[in-house]
């Protein structure tokens, strides 16, 4: 069966096709157009279609998320569509218009969406509780399910206080004077890290009444009252300690309710953007003491693929195989990355991964581009900036001077499954990047967050071109670690092409560019080889 699986509305927008219960090709629209959160999924729904050959003849089955862009996928009965979902059920089956065509069609709740992408990374082991957390869904804030006899059963809706879902870090982020974009949340959560819980804090907020998650009036009101008291100021030292004390409530009452419904039995899945919190994370895999399920792409851009698992398992009834993290897109061809670099004034060269390690342990930083793009926010290699953790000033110079990030903004870090074993012997690791680990001070200095922690991707020998430069550097530099971060240039997403990287990278002072099995001396480490 042909199955094409949409995000069509709001940010993070995109597009998957399944063929067989297979993710063959999936894109998120902003890697398409550059527009960060773009919300124009017909490019991306177009862009798909073409790649893989397919005519919309073809297409078997539609799921779609909702919010859905109507103009996008006509539904005859759009409003009994939505008093549908909106009346509670998990999806609805109807037909729809896709490019001049009628197909069938599933719509599937957002929040349904998000917990069958983290089911499915679970593995759909029976008794999985899987918590969706997020800013606003299509009914619910937050909400609990379950996985019983293979498919998800609903379980409580909004279990959670403001302060415990993505609402409570819009409503900081708005207090300490942000703006309201999908990505402040994340701004927000790194100033915790600078501060220290305040009792007195924690009683103000906790005096905040429940419905200032649904009552625009008392939400003035609130904010109101909340700058004029002390401890709600916006300059950084204040700010810090209101974000790590609204940090303790986050994760303390995300706790709470898992511990209502965790046994003994089953595994334990987040979905929605709160799913990116590292410092929940981590606490929650320490309560348990087991893996936690966190699919990479875990916020909306995530249903791109979740409506289509959800469709074909719990509609079709084949279920969808598992699959990588690495499916954005598809590659690009040797020869088309070639000419793209000349045409930039980059010179070719084969790649050679012990001369791009040495330039990394000289404190040079290495843009590294390979194959098919990360679905989701993380970058974990495949289109990476990578820079040495021991090099004095590199955080600075990867986060602030290239990429233009906020001071306070920490980086994350890669090493070998191997190494990290060796360093955290009694610790699960992290191929995904969602978790922190204690990092001595005198350890990747340049990764380690002023909280004395790090963001660690692990990686297994099946990596190679990644693996074995971690290797080649350790040799040069007896550093097991490379800064990581994700390969893109100020306010724009994640690169997918290599024109991408060389628009936003190509006049920076980026020592070397690694494409595939090319690779490029850029700025003033050409000019010196050169010379």
């Amino acid at each position: 069966m042909k199955v094409l699986s949409l995000h069509s509305a709001g940010h993070d927008t995109g597009v998957a096709y399944f063929e067989e219960g297979r993710l063959v090709f999936a894109i998120e629209t902003e890697r398409l157009t550059r527009v960060k959160h773009d919300h124009r999924s017909g490019i991306a729904l177009r862009h798909v279609l073409a790649q893989e050959g397919v005519d919309a003849d073809g297409i078997e089955l539609v799921a779609v998320s909702t919010p859905i862009r109507d103009g996008l996928l006509r539904i005859p009965d759009p409003e009994r569509t939505m008093r549908h979902i909106n009346a509670g059920a998990p999806h609805h089956r109807t037909v729809c218009e896709m490019l001049g065509r009628r197909v069938e069609c599933v719509v599937v709740t957002h929040e349904v969406s998000h917990a069958a992408l983290a089911a499915h990374y679970a593995g759909w082991e029976e008794g999985t509780v899987v918590l969706v957390n997020e800013g606003r869904g299509q009914l619910t804030r937050s909400s609990l399910f379950r996985v019983s006899g293979g498919v998800l059963e609903w379980v409580e809706k909004d279990p959670l206080p403001w302060y415990g879902n993505g609402f409570g870090w819009t409503a900081i982020g708005h207090l300490l004077g942000f703006d309201r974009s999908p990505g402040v949340a994340g701004k927000v959560m790194a100033m915790g890290g600078y501060g220290q819980p305040d009792a007195r804090i924690r009683e103000r907020l906790l005096a905040v009444p429940r419905d200032v998650m649904n009552d625009r009036e008392l939400a003035d009101r609130v904010y109101a009252d909340l700058v004029a008291q002390p401890g709600f100021g916006s300059d950084f030292e204040t700010a810090s300690h209101l974000v790590a004390t609204f940090q303790e409530m986050f994760t303390d009452a995300v706790r709470d309710v898992l511990d209502r419904h965790v046994s003994d039995t089953g595994a334990v899945a987040l979905g929605g953007g709160c799913a990116l919190n590292i410092v929940a994370n981590s606490a929650l895999r320490k309560a348990y003491g087991r893996e936690i399920a966190i699919p990479p792409a875990c916020g909306d851009a995530g249903h791109l693929a979740g409506a289509g698992i959800y469709a074909l398992t719990h509609v079709v009834g084949t279920g969808a195989e598992p699959f990588e993290v690495y499916g954005n897109g598809g590659p690009e061809s040797l020869r088309t990355i070639r000419e793209t670099m000349e045409s930039t004034g980059l010179r070719p060269l084969p790649y050679d991964g012990a001369a791009v390690a040495a330039v990394l342990a000289e404190g040079g930083v290495v843009s590294m581009f390979e194959g098919r793009a990360e679905l989701g926010p993380r970058a974990l290699g495949h289109r990476s900036l990578l820079g040495n953790p021991a090099a004095p000033g590199m955080r600075k110079r990867l986060s602030e001077d290239l990429k233009r990030r906020e001071w306070f903004r920490p980086l994350g870090a890669v090493m070998r499954e191997d190494r990290f074993a060796r360093w955290y012997p009694d610790e699960a690791p992290s191929p995904h990047m969602l978790f922190e680990y204690p990092v001595p001070e005198d350890r990747i200095p340049e990764a380690r967050h002023v909280n004395g922690t790090c963001r660690i991707q692990t990686l297994g020998p099946g990596r190679a071109r990644l693996h074995d430069l971690l290797l080649e550097f350790e040799k040069a530099s007896g550093v097991p670690a490379l800064i990581n971060t994700s390969l893109n240039g100020p306010g724009k997403p994640i690169a997918q092409t290599t024109r991408d990287v060389l628009d936003d990278f190509a006049h920076t002072d980026i020592d070397v560019f690694v494409f595939d099995g090319l690779m490029a001396y850029g700025g003033k480490t050409a000019e010196r080889r050169d010379g």
